[in-house]
């Protein structure tokens, strides 16, 4: 088992493809680069945290077959919310290559994610999965993975027709009515060249 750096990114690429077509375009949104953008990241922030606290908050994952990458995992520490008290860690993606199925791949990268779990002492594993993807369902509940909520989405559009609310412009483009003596303080405030402070 292999922890991915960027320099792995590029030879995954077959895998993220696979994986995009597979889980489709409602599930992984933007195309394949967009999505490794996301994940280095992820990286870079990951690498922060360590230096700030001695714990990451991310981890991609692969495994090889004959040398060649055969399937991925990608891991994010995520709140639990307020009414937990320790942290979870959320198994993004498990994608193992079709050619490689039923070999024991998958179950090798979900180890990665109860270590990873403790590395960061997280209390839970969580992992998402299609509700219509009957094998995979059977695979983590096989593994004790129980239906903890049911998360539902809806396009930030379709749901502002459905609930008639208003598009909020970005705020740099709100223009905030002042008073005539505010906006003469605004505007003399804006032309009168700022002074550096006197040195003693």
């Amino acid at each position: 088992m292999n922890v991915a750096t960027e320099d792995d990114l590029d030879r995954l690429l077959p895998l993220w493809d696979e994986c995009r077509a597979q889980a489709g375009a409602g599930v992984v949104t933007g195309g394949t680069p967009d999505v490794l953008d996301r994940v280095r990241a992820q990286m870079v922030s990951s690498r922060d945290a360590v230096e700030l606290d001695g714990r990451p908050t991310y981890r991609l994952v692969y495994a090889c077959v004959d040398g060649e990458p055969a399937g991925l995992a990608s891991f994010t520490v995520v709140s639990r919310g307020l009414l937990a008290a320790a942290c979870g860690v959320l198994v993004d993606v498990v994608h193992v290559a079709d050619a490689r199925r039923k070999h024991g791949v998958g179950t090798n990268l979900l180890r990665e994610a109860v270590l990873f779990a403790d590395e960061v002492g997280a209390a839970d594993v969580v992992v998402n999965v299609p509700p219509n993807a009957r094998d995979v369902n059977r695979f983590y509940a096989r593994l004790g993975f129980a239906p903890l909520v049911v998360r539902r989405s809806a396009p930030v559009g379709h749901l502002r027709r459905k609930l008639g609310v208003e598009a909020r412009l970005d705020p740099r483009d709100v223009t905030i009515d002042l008073t005539p003596v505010q906006r003469s303080l605004r505007r003399r405030a804006l032309l009168t060249p700022r002074r550096s402070p006197a040195r003693p």
